[in-house]
């Protein structure tokens, strides 16, 4: 089974400041996105990966690639418009893949066992994602913050990355259309009618949007450490 996976890092990433993509901002000795890459690089059932980038940033990934050596980067892509059409542009270029992860760049503690049971699932079921159960209480509210009802939490979960997905499934999803509309790549599974199977992530799997963020990162980068 031919495995892979696409890394969405071509983001500004404006929240978390600084005078580049935050995928590119350091996490201890090196850039944020070097770690998630490392994570699928070195991940045996991973045959190929494909990165979007920002358009300024190729070169500087292709200098990354080969100083960290990561072999299993095959493309190095600039990013178009939004999320999801760079997401397509890569998924065109996939050639004998029959499962695709995508996955976020600035989720640098995905595990070894959350990418492998994602994919396992995908093949099981056509399509995975990662995700942690709702542990606080939630409302859903109107348009002038009024509350409208408590839904049931145990019914909801935090949707992380990676998601996977068969390749004829998730091409047929991008080729519907409406990109601009939507920021998860399984949203679009849904919308043309496939089910979409939940697998438990991890807390760590979180993506570094903030400052805050960052610091709980250098934290949990000593503890592995």
């Amino acid at each position: 089974m031919r495995i892979s996976v696409i890394i969405a890092a071509a983001g500004s990433g404006s929240r978390l400041g600084g005078d580049k993509p935050k995928q590119f901002q350091m996490l201890g000795d090196r850039p944020i996105l070097t770690h998630t890459l490392e994570m699928f690089n070195r991940h045996e059932i991973i045959d190929d990966i494909y990165v979007a980038v920002p358009e300024g940033y190729v070169d500087h990934m292709k200098e990354l690639t080969f100083q960290y050596g990561f072999s299993k980067v095959k493309k190095i892509l600039p990013g178009g418009k939004n999320r999801a059409e760079s997401i397509y542009s890569a998924l065109k270029l996939l050639h004998g893949a029959e499962i695709v992860l995508i996955h976020d760049g600035a989720r640098p503690f995905v595990t070894e066992e959350i990418i492998k049971t994602v994919a396992e699932a995908a093949a099981e079921y056509g399509a995975a994602v990662a995700g942690i159960p709702l542990t606080d209480t939630i409302k859903e509210t109107e348009a002038t913050n009024q509350v409208i009802s408590t839904p049931d939490r145990n019914r909801f979960w935090q949707v992380q990355t990676p998601q996977g997905f068969t390749y004829e499934l998730i091409m047929k999803a991008y080729a519907q259309g409406g990109l601009d509309q939507v920021t998860d790549d399984s949203a679009l599974v849904e919308r043309i009618g496939a089910n979409v199977k939940m697998v438990q992530g991890h807390t760590s799997n979180f993506k570094v949007t903030t400052k805050e963020d960052l610091i709980l990162g250098e934290i949990l980068l000593r503890r592995h450490e």
